[in-house]
């Protein structure tokens, strides 16, 4: 029952202001999955505040509604009770890659004469016949991506990755076409990494703060570009900015601050480059 970028003939709280109070950035919350070798088991809550439509599902005229999918493996399954804290469990044989959650409020038995005292103004003394399944709230939509190994997000190797660009005459670009954020490097200079400065750690910081950092910058400009949606690198920032403390108050919408959550993502580069600099051996003079 996916409702993204459609208009319905009747106010739904979630799709715009024309029913209060609006849903917060915390309405929805889905905790990592604990894995069995035979099952996912997921937590999900939601939060709404309008009392009327509490009172609905309290009396059991609405319920809370809960679909899956997996496009990849084409499984799909509607979940539906009282409580806004589902517990839910699927099979790992059932699930591949990316699993899309949506998540609503919907009418369970027939609502004559449906209205809301948070109704926008527009909707004063406009009434409404509701038949079940109409959607009472509609809340933003989640995801949660089997291929990403989130134990391993904060490891910048993660999701990035130095890689021959195969032009000696072409210098140093950026890939973001696939999973990983590639950095491009002239075969020469490839050749000078992979051989001496990969395998020496006193790099390491060298590394960040330079062509990593900058990697970092250019995918963050463009991750939101459509072309980049699924893409694993972009869906281990996107978990990390929603899911991390220290990431708090960041929006990947908001440019102005690329530079500072770049900072932020790779644990201060330049901090650490300093810091390691400053204990790094110095040759004994004569």
């Amino acid at each position: 029952m996916k409702i993204n970028d459609i208009s319905l003939p009747y106010p739904v709280l979630g799709i715009s202001d024309d029913v209060l109070p609006l849903l917060k950035k915390d309405c929805v919350s889905i905790e990592r999955p604990t894995m069995t070798a035979t099952s996912l088991q997921f937590k999900i809550h939601l939060k709404q505040k309008n009392k009327e439509i509490s009172q609905f599902i309290r009396r059991g005229k609405a319920e809370y509604v809960c679909e899956i999918n997996c496009t990849r493996t084409f499984y799909r399954k509607c979940y539906k009770q009282s409580s806004a804290d589902f517990e839910i469990e699927i099979p790992r044989k059932d699930v591949s890659g990316r699993i899309e959650f949506d998540m609503f409020v919907t009418v369970k038995t027939p609502i004559e004469q449906y209205h809301n005292s948070q109704f926008n103004q527009d909707y004063e003394g406009v009434y409404f016949d509701m038949e079940p399944g109409d959607v009472l709230v509609a809340f933003p939509s989640a995801s949660y991506n089997l291929d990403i190994k989130y134990d391993k997000l904060y490891a910048a190797g993660s999701f990035m990755q130095i890689a021959n660009g195969g032009d000696d005459s072409r210098p140093t670009w950026f890939d973001l076409r696939g999973d990983k954020i590639l950095i491009m490097l002239p075969p020469k200079m490839f050749k000078l990494y992979d051989e001496k400065i990969r395998v020496d750690r006193d790099y390491i910081e060298i590394i960040h703060s330079s062509i990593v950092f900058n990697a970092l910058v250019f995918a963050l400009t463009r991750i939101n570009n459509s072309e980049y949606d699924g893409k694993q690198w972009a869906e281990s920032i996107k978990y990390r900015v929603k899911t991390e403390p220290a990431l708090k108050g960041f929006d990947l919408e908001d440019t102005e601050r690329v530079f500072e959550l770049a900072q932020t993502l790779l644990e201060d580069p330049y901090q650490r480059m300093f810091d390691h600099l400053s204990i790094m051996k110095r040759p004994v003079e004569d």
